[in-house]
């Protein structure tokens, strides 16, 4: 099978757009990527994008803020995706402590996998880490006034908080993902940890989360939607659906993304994994020296991009 090599993107609910451009951006020190909207609703809901300078897959986050269609809040928990860690240098806890202090987020440590992690929130609630790490990705420091040598370099891992923690294993081990660890917590819960075949610069470990007596996630606003795995193209895309249909998991058909292309499973675990290609990218309709500045839309969708600019919520960007 093709190897599936790292995270591609994690897609999440928010409420307020502005809200989380300006965490995104202003706190954190990534790159507003891309303005569009979620195809199936264009008119109700923002899809906003954000990453290194050019959204290599294994640094995008992506949220649909959901303002004009109103969703009750979730809850994050048991049997779905947990959390999104982030690579920081070695050295750079401090600065980030003290960024966060400034910025009024409040903020957790931890130490696991010989690793140091600081744990925050989204200002939905959504579960970060900021994790002590390698990665090949360059930091973007353009209009960011977080100084390169501290700077996040695209996601470290993401946290599955199983309801099938076996299940959620094997559908990493069709994929190819070595087990590597264990990390064991008197009250937390245990993480079992797969790494990517090699080939990724970031984003190439998945920690499954043991903690059967957990409440169960609801979905809604302050939850992830899923998580994306990197494939080349539509052949790949097929060889990876074929061996996932083959161990007993179906797989969606093709969804076309325009940036990407995906197929969907829910894995036994209770989340949803996608498999998103990387033969197209996010400069296929801008300039990369403009990304985030106008909404781009694709041109199979026949919408009015002025007036569903003046029915979703404003957004001033830097």
């Amino acid at each position: 099978m093709p190897k599936v090599d790292g995270i591609h993107h994690v897609t999440a609910f928010c409420d307020e757009p502005q809200v989380n451009y300006d965490f995104f951006t202003n706190v954190l020190g990534l790159r507003f990527v891309k303005r569009t909207v979620r195809f199936d609703v264009p008119e109700k809901i923002y899809h906003l994008y954000y990453g290194d300078e050019m959204g290599t897959p294994g640094t995008i986050i992506t949220y649909f803020p959901m303002t004009n269609m109103p969703m009750e809040d979730g809850m994050v928990g048991k049997g779905m995706m947990r959390s999104v860690g982030l690579t920081i240098p070695e050295g750079s806890i401090g600065y980030w402590q003290d960024r966060f202090d400034d910025h009024g987020v409040e903020y957790t440590m931890d130490e696991r996998f010989a690793e140091t992690a600081i744990q925050f929130e989204d200002p939905d609630g959504l579960p970060y880490e900021l994790v002590t790490g390698e990665s090949d990705i360059e930091p973007w420091t353009e209009g960011s006034d977080v100084p390169a040598e501290h700077a996040i370099r695209g996601m470290h891992d993401v946290t599955i908080h199983s309801s099938d923690p076996a299940g959620t294993m094997d559908v990493l081990e069709v994929m190819g993902w070595d087990r590597i660890g264990e990390a064991t917590h008197p009250q937390a819960g245990d993480r079992v940890r797969y790494k990517a075949p090699e080939g990724a610069p970031c984003g190439d470990l998945v920690d499954v989360l043991i903690r059967p007596n957990a409440p169960d996630g609801v979905m809604g606003v302050g939850t992830f939607l899923h998580v994306a795995f990197r494939v080349k193209n539509n052949w790949e895309q097929d060889e990876v659906s074929d061996a996932l249909r083959e161990n007993g998991y179906w797989t969606t058909s093709r969804k076309d993304r325009d940036y990407f292309q995906s197929r969907y499973i829910t894995e036994p675990g209770g989340a949803v994994f996608e498999y998103a290609t990387m033969d197209r990218g996010f400069d296929y309709d801008q300039d990369p020296d403009a990304f985030g500045e106008e909404m781009r839309v694709p041109d199979w969708l026949d919408v009015d991009v002025e007036r569903i600019e003046e029915i979703l919520p404003p957004l001033e960007t830097n």
